[in-house]
């Protein structure tokens, strides 16, 4: 797996997280809030990272 690809897949995982939690009635939403910030936050690094390495994600 080439460095491309292993961001991509792990921005695709991100997409889901949030997803999952904007989808999860068990959670309030303080706690929904709290965690989508901090998958935000992952996420930004992740494309920061793939600036760094100049590589264009897809699922950006």
């Amino acid at each position: 797996m080439n460095h491309r690809e292993d961001l991509e897949i792990k921005l695709q995982k991100v997409k889901l997280a949030m997803q999952e939690v904007i989808e999860d009635i068990y959670i309030t939403d303080q706690e929904k809030r709290s965690i989508i910030y901090k998958l935000i936050d992952f996420k930004e690094e992740i494309i920061s990272k793939s600036i760094e390495l100049n590589i264009e994600l897809e699922a950006a």
